[in-house]
């Protein structure tokens, strides 16, 4: 309210109604007590219940006939609710939310025993909301299952079933804590486009047996998921299979695979795993280096961005392999048209010799724009090449954003790194200095290069960039830059007029020096 007017009650129904169907039950309810207006019970019409329970400060006293019945107490509380939201809904109920907290401070010995009970409980739980006559059309579901054991540690219990949803109407299905997702029926769900699972246990089998019963499935976002990749022993190359989808999230999650040892099976990483996803758009994937490749190219992809960094391997790795990795993996994305690339070193992926460069680099044939961001650690010119290997790989690149800056507290701890050593210095320096006809993007494309690094010496790399751009790019229109100095572009305005003094008698074009924005 302003100046004692109710600009909230003055919102049309239908944008309050709107508002309403992402509010919590309780916060949705107590609405009707706000003025005189709000007495008609709009979120009954909502078209959305979102329900939330809690056991809270449930300590394991030696009693289980106690604690059980506080345990059911809680529950059927919630049930009550449920079923009371739902009975009083207005409309048919398209949005539910369900989250179930427990915080659950048992001492280990007896988690094991109450594992299997708890899990049983929360299935009935969830089943009984779902069975409601509102609940049978519901278009959005979100679960959130969390118990906390006594280290504060999430123990994910709950296991779906599609089997159980609403399977003909369900078009977005969300779920965070819980044990995984699985689909025993033939059955399609013919109008599921989005999943999302979150901080979940996952078998890969069971996920891909969902996705092919959904073929409008747009969009998958696996979100710190625990993949169990683990197949029978005569398949080699894991699949991940998404004919429909046009975006794919793989962000923060681990692929694992049961391994048989020689006493006892061992779980290791999952390596050599393929996605088929000819449809897609757009691919986020965020974890550690590791061998993904893309066994059906897409043809039309937009947007990629892929953050190999904070992942640091403290013990010996084998750069060359590192090397070969990521630029298999980067072959997947040349019909990408803006990519974002986040790495730990830039000196890590790049590639030195002429022949090494001939046999790895792709061409990115549609890229326009791209952004880096890695920390050039070495005393040589190393992670100079790198750049130059990205600027021979986008021959039509317009846009270029290049970021030095340290994102990781280990990345500020190691600046102080040998040079590269894997070839003599003198062949470095003869990669760094290649003619520039060999870029088809300084000659034509490239218009717009934004530079953010530390302003530490007048020769580090950040100020060669500027240098190399200003006198190479022959289509430059405009630079921006962020050195850590907010009068740094002042300062350089001298030297920008000489360099575009120099361009206009070569037939380049004039370019202007502006500030980053972050």
């Amino acid at each position: 309210m302003a100046g004692g007017q109710d600009r909230l009650s003055e919102l049309p129904n239908d944008l309050l109604r709107r508002v309403l169907h992402f509010a919590p039950l309780k916060e949705a309810a107590s609405t009707t007590a706000l003025s005189r207006r709000w007495r008609a019970p709009l979120w009954l019409s909502s078209g959305a219940v979102n329900l939330e329970t809690g056991v809270d400060n449930y300590y394991y006293d030696g009693d289980r006939h106690d604690d059980s019945a506080r345990f059911f107490s809680t529950r059927d509380a919630f049930v009550s609710a449920a079923a009371g939201a739902l009975d009083a809904a207005a409309v048919p109920v398209t949005r539910l939310t369900l989250r179930l907290d427990s915080d659950l401070n048992e001492s280990a010995d007896h988690l094991v025993s109450w594992h299997s009970y708890k899990v049983s409980r929360y299935t009935g739980l969830v089943g009984v909301v779902l069975s409601h006559r509102a609940a049978r059309r519901v278009e959005e579901l979100r679960l959130v299952a969390r118990d906390w054991n006594e280290h504060h540690i999430f123990e994910r219990l709950y296991t779906v079933t599609l089997d159980f949803l609403p399977i003909k109407t369900l078009r977005v299905l969300e779920l965070a804590n819980c044990k995984g997702l699985l689909y025993r029926r033939e059955a399609a769900a013919p109008r599921l486009s989005s999943i999302r699972l979150s901080h979940c246990d996952q078998h890969l089998r069971s996920l891909q047996r969902v996705i092919d019963a959904a073929p409008a499935l747009l969009a998958v976002r696996l979100e710190s998921v625990n993949i169990d990749a683990t197949e029978d022993e005569a398949t080699t190359r894991r699949q991940l299979r998404c004919p429909a989808a046009t975006m794919l999230v793989l962000n923060s999650c681990t692929w694992m695979v049961d391994k048989l040892g020689y006493y006892y099976k061992e779980t290791v990483d999952a390596d050599d795993v393929d996605i088929v996803a000819p449809r897609l758009r757009s691919f986020i994937y965020k974890g550690p280096l590791r061998s993904l490749s893309f066994s059906l190219r897409p043809p039309e992809l937009e947007q990629v961005d892929l953050d190999l960094s904070g992942h640091v391997n403290y013990g010996n790795k084998d750069t060359d392999y590192d090397i070969v990795t990521f630029w298999r993996f980067a072959r997947s994305f040349t019909s990408a048209k803006e990519m974002r690339l986040r790495v730990n070193h830039l000196e890590d992926i790049a590639v030195l010799s002429e022949a090494r460069r001939v046999e790895l680099l792709p061409t990115f044939r549609r890229l326009q724009r791209l952004e880096v961001q890695g920390l050039n650690f070495t005393k040589g010119k190393t992670p100079a090449v790198t750049i130059l290997n990205l600027l021979r790989c986008c021959p039509v690149l317009s846009a270029l954003r290049i970021n030095l800056t340290p994102e990781h507290y280990h990345d500020a701890l190691n600046k102080n790194v040998e040079p590269d050593t894997r070839i003599p210095q003198k062949e470095i320096q003869i990669a760094a200095l290649a003619p520039c006809h060999l870029f088809s993007c300084l000659q034509s494309s490239l218009r717009r290069v934004g530079l953010q690094f530390q302003l530490e010496k007048s020769n580090c790399l950040g100020v060669k960039l500027i240098k190399f751009f200003a006198e190479n790019a022959m289509v430059l229109e405009e630079m921006y830059i962020e050195g850590g100095d907010k009068n740094f572009c002042d300062q350089m305005n001298p030297k920008i007029d000489k360099w575009n003094t120099k361009r206009r008698k070569s037939g380049a074009t004039s370019f202007i020096v502006l500030p980053l924005k972050r």
